[in-house]
C-alpha cells in the first residue's frame, strides 16, 4: 500500500500543470503596480515560486486526516459489515486535495506500520490527474479501477462478528483523491456519482477514502443526497496565525524575510481612511466593500487579541516577535485559516526595499541560484543581478486582492469552477449549458478581471 501511494503521490507532485500551484499567475495578464513580484528582480521572483512549491503539506492537515482514518478504518476492519465503509475528506474549493489527500493516507500507513500492524490492506487508487473528457465514460472508468469482482463481499460478516486474520485479504482500501472529477453538472456527467452511491452501499469489502471540495460536496448532496450513502465527513481545519508562520518558515529563512513594524501597524490609519474612502468609491461598491469589510473584520480580531495579551500576559514580549505575531493573525484572519490562501497573500505583501541595516549584514538570497547564460555565453546579469544596494524581501500589511465586478453569469461561471476544481472551456460550456464561444469570451474576461489562472499546458481554468 505505502508504496503505490507513495510513488503515485511523487508524481502527482511533478504533474505542474496538473495541480493548483501553491502560488501561480497567469503570464499573459501584467501585474497590477503594486502587486507583489511585480518589482523584484526575475530571479527572486522566479526562485520565490519555485520555493512555494516545495513547502510541504501543512501538518495540521494531515494529522486531522490521520486522526480520522484512525477512528474508522480500525473499526470497520473488525465489523465491515456492520460499521460504514466510507469517509471524505472537504478541503477549500482551489486547495490541491488530492495532493493533501495523499499525504496525510501516506503518514497514516507509516504509523500503522510503526505499530507493529499486521492487517495491512491492499489498496485500489483512482490515479486520475485530471476528469476524463468524455463524461459518459466516467462510470466505466471508475468501476475499472475501484471495482470489485462480484464474488468478493463480505456477507459472512454480516452478524458483526470480528473478522478473522485469514479473512482479512478480503478487505481493501479504495481511494478517490479528487471527487470532482468523477463526476461533471451535466446531463450524462452526473452517472459516476450514481455508480459511487451504488457501489458504497452494495461493496463492503472496500474502505473508501474520498477527497472533494466543500462546494462540490454541497452540490452532490443538495441534488443526489450523496452524504446519505457516505459514513464520516470532515473538513480539514482552519489554521491559525503560529501554525501558518510555522509552515511559511521554510520561505521566511529561506530569503531572510524582514517584518515592517511600520507597515503592520499602518494598517489602523488604512481602517479609518477606507470609511471616507468608500463615500469615494460609488462607482466601484464591490470593490469598496470588499476592502472595508477585511479591514474592519481583520482590525477587530486584532484589537480582540491584543487586549486579551495585555490583560492575562505578565511577561513582556519580544518586539519583533510581537510584530510577526501580529502579522500572522491577521493573514490567518483574512484567509479563514486556508493555507493556499495564506500562502496567495504572503506572497503578495512582499515587496523589495531599502531597509536600515549594515552592509556588512545583508544575506545574498542570489548565493545558491546558479548563473544563467545568455546564448553568448555570457552571464545574464538581468537574471542573477548584483547587489548594489541594501535591499531586502519586506513585508506589508497582507491584504486580499479587491473584489472585482462581476456579472451574474460572471458569479455562475465561478460557482461551477468551485465546484470542479478546474474546467477545460468545453466542460465549463457544457455544464453551463452553453456555446464554448460564449463561455470562452467570459473566461477571458474572467482572467484580465484576475479570478482565474489558464493553466500553460492546457487549456483550462482554475481558480486564483
Amino acid at each position: 500500500m505505502a508504496s503505490k501511494i507513495l510513488s503515485f503521490r511523487k508524481w502527482l507532485i511533478k504533474q505542474r500543470y496538473f495541480r493548483i500551484a501553491w502560488f501561480a499567475k497567469d503570464e499573459q495578464i501584467l501585474p497590477e503596480p503594486e502587486e507583489a513580484l511585480a518589482n523584484l528582480p526575475k530571479a527572486i521572483a522566479n526562485h520565490i515560486v519555485a520555493e512555494t512549491d516545495h513547502l510541504p503539506v501543512p501538518p495540521q492537515y494531515e494529522a486531522a486526516i490521520i486522526k480520522k482514518l484512525k477512528e474508522t478504518i480500525s473499526q470497520w476492519k473488525k465489523r465491515p459489515a456492520m460499521v460504514p465503509n466510507s469517509v471524505v475528506v472537504l478541503g477549500h474549493p482551489i486547495s490541491s486535495i488530492s495532493r493533501i489527500l495523499l499525504s496525510g493516507i501516506e503518514k497514516y500507513n507509516v504509523e500503522e506500520e510503526s505499530q507493529g500492524d499486521d492487517g495491512a490492506l491492499g489498496v485500489n487508487l483512482l490515479d486520475w490527474i485530471e476528469r476524463p473528457p468524455k463524461t459518459n465514460s466516467i462510470a466505466k472508468q471508475i468501476k475499472q479501477k475501484l471495482g470489485r469482482p462480484e464474488h468478493e463481499d463480505v456477507d459472512d460478516y454480516k452478524d458483526g462478528s470480528d473478522i478473522s486474520k485469514e479473512d482479512m485479504s478480503a478487505l481493501n482500501l479504495a481511494i478517490i483523491p479528487n471527487l470532482s472529477w468523477c463526476f461533471l453538472r451535466s446531463v450524462e456527467g452526473l452517472e459516476g456519482i450514481d455508480y459511487l452511491q451504488d457501489t458504497l452501499l452494495r461493496d463492503r469489502s472496500q474502505f473508501w477514502i474520498i477527497g472533494s471540495g466543500q462546494v462540490g460536496w454541497d452540490y452532490l448532496n443538495s441534488t443526489l443526497k450523496l452524504n446519505a450513502y457516505c459514513g464520516s465527513v470532515t473538513a480539514l481545519p482552519a489554521l491559525t496565525g503560529e501554525q501558518l508562520k510555522d509552515w511559511l518558515m521554510p520561505l521566511i529563512e529561506k530569503f531572510e524575510i524582514v517584518f515592517s513594524d511600520a507597515a503592520i501597524h499602518k494598517r489602523i490609519e488604512q481602517a479609518q481612511s477606507l470609511l471616507s474612502e468608500a463615500k469615494e468609491s460609488i462607482e466601484h461598491p464591490a470593490e469598496a466593500i470588499s476592502d472595508l469589510t477585511q479591514e474592519v473584520s481583520a482590525t477587530v480580531h486584532s484589537s480582540i487579541r491584543a487586549l486579551k495579551e495585555e490583560v492575562f500576559s505578565s511577561e513582556d514580549t519580544d518586539e519583533d516577535q510581537s510584530v510577526k505575531r501580529d502579522y500572522f493573525d491577521r493573514l490567518a484572519d483574512i484567509s479563514d485559516g486556508v493555507a493556499i490562501v495564506a500562502l496567495q497573500v504572503f506572497i503578495k505583501s512582499l515587496r523589495y526595499k531599502i531597509v536600515e541595516e549594515e552592509r556588512a549584514e545583508k544575506p545574498d538570497i542570489f548565493s545558491d541560484i546558479p548563473p544563467q547564460l545568455d546564448p553568448d555565453g555570457i552571464e545574464d546579469k538581468t537574471i542573477r543581478p548584483e547587489i548594489k544596494d541594501n535591499r531586502r524581501l519586506v513585508t506589508v500589511t497582507p491584504k486580499l486582492p479587491s473584489l472585482p465586478e462581476l456579472s451574474q453569469s460572471d458569479m455562475y461561471l465561478l460557482y461551477s469552477l468551485m465546484m470542479h476544481s478546474d474546467l477545460t472551456i468545453v466542460a465549463i460550456a457544457e455544464s453551463l449549458g452553453d456555446v464554448p464561444q460564449i463561455t470562452n469570451n467570459r473566461v477571458q474576461f474572467l482572467r484580465k478581471a484576475g479570478a482565474l489562472l489558464r493553466e500553460s499546458t492546457e487549456e483550462r481554468s482554475v481558480l486564483l
